[in-house]
């Protein structure tokens, strides 16, 4: 049986990862690419998961979610920032508790991966 994944787990579990390198936002870029990492590693290990993650999704997980992160219009290219009073224990009880485990070991191994631009 597939599970959906919402584009706020992504999104989440990025800011996770680059706030504990001391970098409070995500670039759309790095998020789409996380996200594609993702689901390959997902097909690679046989785990069936549907990322929703169409500029549709993401727009949307940014309003539903907007007391966690808010979406920037920087100067060279749109982020997605971590609001300045979430700390990382928040999203990560919010986050993380609501997939299967084997799904989020990959979530997280691959955002470990990110770089801090």
């Amino acid at each position: 049986m597939d599970v959906f994944v919402g584009a706020e787990y992504i999104i989440a579990n990025a800011l996770i990862a680059l706030k504990r390198k001391g970098v409070d936002e995500v670039k759309i870029s790095v998020l789409q690419s996380y996200g594609a990492i993702v689901q390959k590693t997902c097909v690679e290990q046989s785990i069936n998961a549907v990322f929703l993650l169409s500029s549709y999704n993401v727009s949307a997980a940014i309003y539903n979610f907007s007391d966690y992160f808010t979406y920037v219009e920087d100067s060279c290219e749109p982020v997605i920032r971590l609001n300045s009073d979430v700390k990382i224990e928040d999203l990560e009880s919010r986050f993380m508790g609501y997939l299967p485990i084997q799904l989020l070991k990959v979530i997280i191994t691959r955002a470990q991966d990110l770089e801090a631009a």
